[in-house]
């Protein structure tokens, strides 16, 4: 399974944020061709309950994916997914009503 060897590559290679790899790293060491691929990849981990450590992720061109090692890497991740979920979610109550307009 691409998640197991995945998540085992994370936490052997890349524990705490300041050992972060790349997405284009990661997808080039496991042979992913798109973004998409890797960040699904990313989502069935965290989603995982058998895969009891934290994938964090930073998001920008010096980001990149980790396994969490602190309370406030835990913190930053949760929040940034909230954060993200949270935008998405306004978006819809904007498509919606505009949906209504016409």
């Amino acid at each position: 399974m691409l998640e197991q060897e995945v998540y085992d590559y994370l936490v052997e290679n890349h524990f705490g944020e300041e050992n972060l790899i790349k997405n284009q790293d990661l997808r080039a060491k496991f042979g992913i061709n798109s973004d998409k691929s890797m960040r699904k990849i990313i989502q069935n981990i965290r989603e995982n309950k058998n895969f009891e450590l934290i994938v964090g992720s930073v998001s920008g061109k010096s980001g990149g994916f980790y396994i969490c090692k602190t309370d406030e890497e835990i913190e930053k991740t949760i929040n940034n997914i909230k954060h993200r979920a949270n935008q998405m979610l306004r978006m819809t109550h904007v498509l919606e009503w505009k949906s209504t307009r016409s």
